[in-house]
């Protein structure tokens, strides 16, 4: 039960961490759409990029999103077998599921790290804004190792709630934000 509370407490961490980021991009995002539209409809001269620019931003929401999702342990699920079996089952089916998701997700990062070393490599920049496009794609290794991290650690979670030591609803949050 110590690796379970300390593993919260450094979770807890992380999400003040990624709503923080996830803030300041969704506050970014719409400065930079808002700039744009100004820009095109009022002044009549679009701003050069602005597109790609919010794109790129939505990128990073959607993987801190997905991290945020799997803290919670508010991932996409298919409840329809578990609904269909004993708690005690369902505990069992939730560490196993947990540990495939942590072991793909895990191949998932080593995948789009090699894919962003690739990219870095080959300077690949983008043909608009000239940036590099590693800075666009390094949240993706970066989100799935620490989803890969969270699913691995949610099996002693959902083993503490199978030994009776913490209660089901202590470790799902209902509500993301």
């Amino acid at each position: 039960m110590k690796i379970t509370t300390w593993y919260l407490k450094l979770n807890g961490w992380f999400e003040k961490i990624e709503k923080v980021i996830s803030i300041t991009i969704i506050l970014s995002i719409v400065l930079v759409v808002f700039a744009g539209t100004v820009s095109r409809y009022i002044f009549n001269v679009p701003l050069y990029g602005v597109d790609r620019l919010g794109t790129y931003l939505m990128i990073w929401l959607g993987f801190i999103g997905f991290q945020i999702a799997t803290s919670k342990i508010r991932h996409i699920e298919v409840e329809f077998v578990k609904t269909k079996v004993s708690e005690r089952a369902r505990h069992i089916m939730n560490m196993f599921i947990n540990l495939v998701a942590s072991i793909v997700i895990f191949i998932f990062a080593l995948l789009s790290y090699k894919y962003t070393t690739l990219s870095m490599q080959f300077n690949d920049k983008d043909p608009v804004l000239s940036i590099p496009m590693w800075w666009v794609i390094i949240i993706i290794p970066i989100s799935f190792i620490i989803s890969s991290v969270r699913f691995f650690f949610t099996i002693f979670l959902w083993l503490d709630v199978h030994q009776g030591k913490r209660k089901e609803t202590d470790i799902v949050k209902k509500q993301i934000l």
